[in-house]
């Protein structure tokens, strides 16, 4: 993906205190990142919320967007993998960062509103568990994700259910996993069960 340009950012629009918190953000200082994303989030907010649609707005908001930023930032900071050399750069990271992460976010939400035939009913419950984890948490949709493939034991299964959720067909998921499309239709299959399954005890236990 192409790196995104910063906005029309300049020293005097951001005061003289910038200069210094991003050159400890080079620094892999996380608290400065941290302070950054606590200071700046509204201009990354604005920059996102410019780029959503109505329905994606209806799906999720800026504040996930920006959640996902923070996390990777600190992620990024911490494991000294930040080499920007300038402030415009740690910008430009910055709103790239925003700019995948909606992307990311947005193709999920569709691929799920998509599904149709049997992985219909599984589709529209992961997707009403994510809007119900966002309103709780900014992180929330991420979260969920996690823990709904952390649910199945085998490697394999959460490979497969990750492919899925990215939109592949089975065929291509047989190819990404060196299976038959045969083979992964069937695991496919007890896959959504046990999911459906596990989906169905927590309405139950939730009366």
């Amino acid at each position: 993906m192409k790196v995104a340009q910063p906005e029309s950012i300049t020293l005097v629009d951001t005061g003289r205190e910038l200069p210094a918190l991003l050159d400890r953000v080079r620094g892999g200082d996380r608290e400065a990142s941290a302070e950054f994303i606590s200071r700046y989030g509204p201009r990354i907010r604005r920059r996102v919320r410019g780029k959503l649609s109505p329905a994606m707005r209806r799906l999720f908001d800026s504040q996930e967007i920006l959640a996902t930023v923070a996390r990777r930032l600190d992620q990024m900071v911490a494991s000294g993998r930040l080499h920007a050399v300038s402030d415009g750069q740690v910008w430009s990271l910055v709103f790239t960062i925003a700019d995948r992460s909606l992307i990311e976010k947005a193709r999920l939400f569709r691929t799920l509103q998509a599904k149709e035939g049997e992985d219909s009913p599984l589709a529209l419950s992961i997707l009403r568990r994510l809007k119900r984890a966002e309103q709780r948490d900014p992180e929330g949709p991420e979260i969920e994700i996690d823990k709904v493939l952390l649910s199945l034991g085998d490697r394999l299964d959460r490979q497969i259910l990750g492919l899925w959720l990215m939109g592949r067909g089975a065929t291509s998921i047989a190819a990404a996993v060196d299976m038959e499309p045969a083979s992964v239709r069937k695991r496919w299959e007890r896959i959504r069960g046990q999911l459906r399954d596990a989906y169905a005890s927590d309405a139950e236990e939730a009366r």
